[in-house]
């Protein structure tokens, strides 16, 4: 069964999305966009805030009109929450306690990042729902 025109314009309206944030990651400070006068950690914590949210409900937009469940949508949803609230901050914290501000991370925190702060949580729920559909089918 083929998704319907709009499902298709809602995942290619989330691809867009992640692509654009991907592009612009580093295009502006919200310092120098706003002038706001934020010191350089404040700066730096806002912008991956920002980057986050817009991965994560971009990433889950993708999920709701890949499958259209509800149940997926939602466990979708919970693991941006655990991103968010959980494994972010703990990232943070690490990060500019190690090495502040700097865009160059070690390797540890390097991969950290790319597991948080890209929607690589979220887009690894698609394989593993249809390994779970699969294993249950074969039962």
């Amino acid at each position: 069964m083929l998704p319907s025109y709009s499902r298709l314009a809602w995942m290619l309206l989330s691809f867009l999305v992640l692509a654009g944030v991907y592009l612009l990651q580093d295009a502006f400070s919200l310092n120098q966009s706003l002038a706001l006068g934020l010191s350089a950690e404040t700066d730096f914590v806002l912008k991956k805030l920002i980057r986050i949210v817009l991965n994560d409900t971009a990433a889950l937009v993708l999920i709701y009109a890949w499958f259209y469940d509800a149940k997926i949508t939602r466990l979708a949803f919970l693991l941006q929450l655990v991103d968010t609230f959980i494994l972010l901050p703990v990232y943070l914290v690490l990060k500019l306690s190690i090495e502040g501000t700097a865009e160059i991370s070690v390797p540890l925190l390097s991969q950290l990042h790319r597991l948080i702060v890209n929607p690589t949580l979220i887009i690894l729920l698609i394989p593993a729902i249809y390994f779970q559909r699969i294993m249950y089918s074969q039962k």
